[in-house]
């Protein structure tokens, strides 16, 4: 597990090949990654390190990614996927997953089904969950998500990525749009969540719903005005090749107390987790957060501790709206999400 008091979480996972067809990749593999890397984008991949000599295997090294493969006999490597682990978590995250454009692996459909389920239910003692940002240019990303990984939809991250060209997939190089998705791997108690009452409430029990996760919802009114004085934030995340910053509300600025800065003077996606543990935080950070340009766009379950709201700054709503509608969808419970997200933008508005 990714949490301190556990066993690393890559402990174990490359005893032995996890399919006939992929294997786990080593430093002597690292030429094929970037000419992958190269092949499918072309230079633009946010990771820019990944380009160059020793990127990958610093990682590799340093046990923050796990790497997994095909190759053909030559030596190409024809697909790829990864398992990016922090210390601390209670989950990894799922990423850097491409296949070479115009060739085909050898690997069916149903050899990726023996694959997942093997990584599941090795990672399932070490993790509660698998979370991704998955791509909304193409299908076959949310398709091959929630068909192997057996992972659901959580919401959407606006602009996760931008400068991104994907070789061979129309409409690439614009600011792709991110379906959030989360596969639960450790069996969650009932718990009871408090949302936001009101639209934005309803949008996140609705996901709360479809995602199968156990427990009730209730909505909790909201404080009529602001409260002053600003919100108390702890840093979760930092990703330097994204400028993604993801923080934590930990509670109301106490009087002469200073409070980080809304938004946050460096992302440019600037995300913030509220607990849906205290109906009391929930009314009274809610308006705040709205108030500072914030909107609710995912949730994220958390295995010994409530479940989060994710807000993102968005001050443009409008332009937000525009910017998710060309996203690319698979599955009713996507959609669903996704217009449920934007019919509230377009409230908010």
């Amino acid at each position: 597990m990714c949490r301190e008091r556990a066993a690393p979480p890559f402990d174990g996972l490359r005893a032995a090949q996890p399919s006939e067809h992929a294997r786990w990749l080593a430093e002597p593999d690292e030429p094929a990654l970037r000419e992958l890397l190269h092949a499918r984008y072309a230079g633009s991949y946010s990771y820019r390190f990944l380009h160059e000599p020793g990127g990958a295997s610093r990682l590799w090294r340093a046990g923050a990614l796990l790497s997994l493969g095909e190759f053909d006999a030559q030596g190409t490597l024809l697909w790829h996927t990864g398992l990016w682990c922090k210390p601390g978590r209670d989950s990894l995250d799922s990423g850097l997953s491409m296949a070479l454009p115009s060739r085909r692996t050898a690997m069916d459909r149903s050899e990726h089904e023996r694959l997942w389920s093997h990584l599941l239910e090795l990672l399932k003692a070490r993790v509660g969950f698998l979370h991704q940002q998955t791509s909304t240019l193409h299908l076959m990303a949310q398709r091959y998500a929630s068909r192997f990984m057996r992972a659901v939809p959580v919401g959407l991250i606006v602009d996760y990525t931008e400068g991104e060209t994907l070789v061979g997939v129309e409409g690439s190089g614009l600011p792709m749009q991110a379906l959030a998705m989360t596969t639960v791997l450790a069996p969650l108690p009932p718990r009871r969540r408090f949302l936001p009452a009101g639209p934005w409430g309803e949008w996140l029990a609705s996901i709360l719903a479809a995602s199968g996760l156990p427990g009730t919802v209730e909505l909790t009114p909201l404080e009529r005005r602001p409260r002053a004085g600003g919100l108390v934030l702890r840093p979760l995340d930092w990703n330097e090749s994204l400028r993604l910053e993801r923080r934590e509300l930990v509670g109301p600025a106490g009087e002469g107390q200073g409070a980080p800065a809304l938004p946050s003077s460096r992302a440019r996606v600037d995300l913030v987790h509220l607990s849906m543990g205290e109906p009391q935080r929930v009314a009274e950070a809610t308006p705040v957060l709205l108030a500072a340009g914030y909107l609710p766009t995912s949730l994220r379950p958390r295995l010994d501790a409530p479940d989060d709201i994710v807000f993102q700054h968005l001050p443009a709503p409008e332009r937000a709206r525009e910017a998710v509608g060309r996203a690319r969808l698979d599955g009713e419970a996507a959609r669903a999400l996704w217009s449920g997200w934007v019919e509230r933008c377009a409230r908010t508005s």
